[in-house]
């Protein structure tokens, strides 16, 4: 059972939601970006074929955010009652990648701050219509059925939205909608331009071949900024010049950072380039999977498409196999 909803329709829908909710959709802006919607010319702004440089990750994980707080001799804990600071919000426009990342971050992230910004947050998806170079999503789809992620999930056919309802809060925002059966073959697997292969990578970590994306890399950490499954964090105490207020807070940080691994001492245990560009792509493709069964990454190609240096790690990995495969083929002629 589907809803539907006319293409012609989706402003009104969406101002309807605005009145009970916070709500945040890409805008076209320079860049597109996802933002909170503020009034009626935002919608016609709308930008639901280009891929945001960023995803809503920036919405559950700030790249700041205050833990606790110092006044008067007192600690106050910010993350006792985070309910009571969040407004119930809907990220709508969300591609499937982006949805199988906020999937990606359940696993590890406990903390009650992006536990609360989860449960107050309903996700609206919309099917990619328009994957660029980069998308190789289909390759990293979870193997995880029973995970839709989503609340409501949009596919675009004509003039029609066909709406799948992934919760009972869904339900509620489309129940006056007309229902509609049969509509299954809108429902299309999205048509990447590339895919990757990672079969055999684990043993290939000493190849040769990655030093020549490492020798590349400059260590500017725009991969990670830009990935929606990156989560790794530093946490700094500021004093405020009164002496008697400040704050402990939670910044982003970045595995590609030299700083990053260093401990008390000044030991360094990934002082290479090498070391910390090969972390991030076991880590994404190899290590998480072996803990939580699926891929951290979740193929939206937004760190390949910000590079400087134009990495492509994708490419390294299937070049890998390629070897791989051609070896073995000689082999067996022997």
């Amino acid at each position: 059972m589907q809803k539907i909803l006319p293409k012609k329709e989706l402003k009104s829908f969406i101002e309807r939601l605005m009145k009970k909710h916070k709500v945040i959709a890409p805008v076209k802006e320079s860049p597109t970006k996802f933002r909170e919607l503020e009034n009626s010319e935002d919608i016609k702004n709308l930008s639901l074929r280009e891929i945001t440089v960023l995803s809503p990750k920036q919405f559950f994980i700030p790249e700041n955010e205050v833990l606790l707080e110092f006044k008067n001799g007192k600690v106050i804990d910010v993350r006792k009652n985070p309910e009571d600071k969040e407004k119930n919000r809907i990220i709508f426009g969300v591609r499937k990648c982006d949805i199988n990342a906020l999937l990606v971050l359940d696993k590890v992230m406990k903390d009650p701050l992006y536990i609360s910004k989860r449960k107050k947050t309903i996700i609206i998806g919309l099917h990619c219509e328009a994957p660029d170079k980069y998308c190789f999503c289909n390759s990293m789809i979870s193997e995880e059925g029973s995970e839709k992620g989503y609340d409501l999930f949009f596919y675009l056919h004509k003039d029609n939205y066909y709406i799948s309802i992934g919760s009972k809060k869904g339900l509620s925002l489309v129940s006056g909608l007309q229902s509609v059966k049969g509509k299954d073959e809108v429902i299309k697997k999205i048509k990447n331009f590339r895919a990757l292969n990672d079969k055999g990578i684990e043993r290939s970590y000493r190849n040769k071949i990655w030093e020549s994306d490492a020798d590349k890399c400059l260590s500017c950490s725009a991969c990670t900024v830009d990935c929606p499954t990156c989560n790794c964090f530093d946490i700094r105490d500021e004093l405020d010049a009164n002496l008697k207020t400040g704050r402990r807070v939670r910044s982003f940080s970045s595995c590609q950072l030299r700083s990053f691994s260093r401990v008390a001492g000044g030991k360094i245990f990934r002082e290479s380039r090498l070391a910390r560009f090969k972390h991030f792509v076991y880590h994404k493709v190899v290590y998480y999977k072996k803990h939580f069964g699926r891929y951290m990454c979740t193929g939206c190609g937004r760190c390949l498409r910000v590079c400087p240096t134009k990495i492509d790690w994708v490419n390294t990995i299937n070049l890998l196999n390629e070897i791989k495969d051609a070896d073995n083929k000689g082999r067996m002629k022997k």
